[in-house]
């Protein structure tokens, strides 16, 4: 394992006795975070561990970190003590001019802009310790391993880690498993009966959704004409000869013996051929599944991917604060709500995906190819999109995907390289967050996947220099590797 493993951990505890003192002051602690799966996991995390302690704290989500400096200049950030959660790594230097009287914790894994933060600020992050943020620890990780410095009960909590770090694809490597830090974290969670780890083929639903509508619900990896088509999945099993019912019963995944599953992979293989798209997709299909242990079977929260995508589907409907009970651990109703909002999300996704279709909508430039999402696409999935999109095969793998989708004056931007860019030396969240103060907003991420923010009237400016700047990091030959 790469990185400094001990240095990572004591800054984790420093964190931890941060929170600590905190509590023992009864202070009140305002907690911040994002809006997608890890980040809404790591806020479940924070908001269990501090109701553990009986301590006092909100959460709230973001879009964007403008929306906390907004409510910040609005006198809405009261409280002396404040948590980021996946997020503030990338605008340091912004938080610490607007915050140098607060106390702070940041717990986020995106690449951190250069600035010293105050002596009364902690800030952890696996980048610091030579840690890769974007494959290895996701910000639950980050979280976890401070809450479990705080009170080693939040051991409960890593399953939720393990949650947030599926749903932000640190598992999408040719194992399909999570490695590095995480793996720790799959430790924690499995020594202590939270999570069951096994091989098979990776179908969201595959405990308990008919086997055609499990096939048909799976985005990650996107495979063209059965994601988001029942009845074309439908019929693809039935030419493949998988029997899709056992009597009155409909058949799931789990149901399938080993031959029936090997013929389900060589039928995707045959199907990926057939239409011109890459077999490796159905490679994507198999590796490490990771299941709650203590969830009932026949919920979206057995499958950690599936939980992960419900958290999602909060987040990016601007119900955030739903995403946040769930990973807390409520039930009942609340789950109710947020399965609703899950269905609801996975239309969108599967119009939006229609549109993409369209011609005209994708455009190739030199060196990227941009998804012009406009009104169509809701900027808060865009990133949702981009990723679905990326996933699909439908892309060259030697230009990244840059989806745009209009959120009033600015334009929301997303995007995404293959791995075969990012061996080549391409780092996305470089030229985002270099751009982005170019053309007077904000950008940052990581080496595969990043993101922006740009007033809709530099728009043209940005792609154009976007383009050139992929282009120039391409073209320097110190940085390609044999494929």
């Amino acid at each position: 394992m790469r990185g400094n493993l001990q240095s990572f951990l004591k800054r984790a505890e420093k964190a931890a006795e941060k929170i600590r003192t905190w509590l023992s002051e009864g202070e009140f602690i305002d907690t911040f975070t994002h809006n997608d799966a890890d980040a809404l996991a790591s806020a479940g995390i924070i908001g269990a561990s501090l109701r553990r302690e009986d301590g006092r704290f909100r959460i709230r989500s973001l879009n964007r970190i403008d929306d906390f400096i907004e409510l910040y200049n609005q006198g809405m950030v009261e409280a002396r003590c404040i948590i980021f959660t996946d997020t503030g790594s990338g605008t340091l230097p912004e938080l610490t001019s607007l915050l140098k009287d607060k106390s702070v914790v940041i717990l986020d894994h995106h690449e951190p802009s250069e600035a010293t933060v105050p002596a009364d600020w902690v800030h952890v992050n696996p980048h610091i310790d030579g840690f890769d943020g974007a494959r290895e620890i996701s910000a639950s990780g980050v979280t976890y391993f401070t809450c479990r410095a705080l009170n080693r009960a939040n051991v409960e909590l890593s399953a939720i880690a393990v949650v947030g770090a599926l749903g932000d694809l640190q598992d999408k490597n040719s194992q399909r498993r999570l490695h590095g830090l995480n793996e720790l974290i799959v430790s924690d969670a499995v020594e202590n009966n939270l999570l069951e780890v096994k091989d098979d083929i990776i179908l969201y639903g595959r405990t308990f959704r008919p086997l055609h509508v499990a096939l048909a619900s799976t985005t990650s990896p996107y495979i063209p004409g059965l994601s988001g088509n029942e009845q074309a999945s439908f019929q693809f099993l039935r030419d493949i000869q998988i029997p899709l019912k056992d009597g009155e019963q409909w058949r799931t995944l789990s149901d399938l013996s080993e031959e029936e599953k090997k013929k389900l992979y060589n039928g995707l293989i045959e199907y990926l051929v057939s239409k011109g798209l890459p077999s490796g997709i159905a490679d994507e299909l198999v590796g490490k599944t990771y299941d709650l242990t203590r969830e009932a079977v026949w919920t979206y929260l057995r499958d950690a991917r599936e939980y992960a995508t419900l958290l999602n589907a909060c987040g990016k409907s601007g119900k955030g604060w739903l995403g946040v009970l769930v990973a807390m651990g409520a039930r009942s109703e609340v789950l109710d709500e947020a399965q609703r909002v899950l269905e609801e999300y996975r239309l969108s996704i599967a119009k939006a995906m229609d549109y993409v279709a369209q011609p005209g909508v994708l455009e190739e430039l030199n060196h990227i190819i941009v998804l012009k999402g406009g009104e169509v696409i809701d900027f808060r999935q865009v990133s949702s999109i981009a990723s679905v999109l990326s996933s699909s095969g439908l892309l060259q793998r030697d230009k990244p995907l840059v989806a745009l989708a209009n959120a009033g004056k600015v334009v929301k931007v997303s995007a995404r390289a293959s791995k075969y860019l990012v061996d080549q030396g391409l780092n996305l969240g470089v030229i985002a967050s270099k751009l982005g103060a170019v053309h007077g907003g904000k950008g940052g991420g990581h080496d595969i996947a990043a993101g922006a923010e740009i007033p809709a009237d530099r728009m043209i400016k940005f792609l154009a220099d976007f383009d050139r700047a992929v282009g120039e990091s391409l073209a320097k030959p110190s940085h390609k590797v044999a494929d």
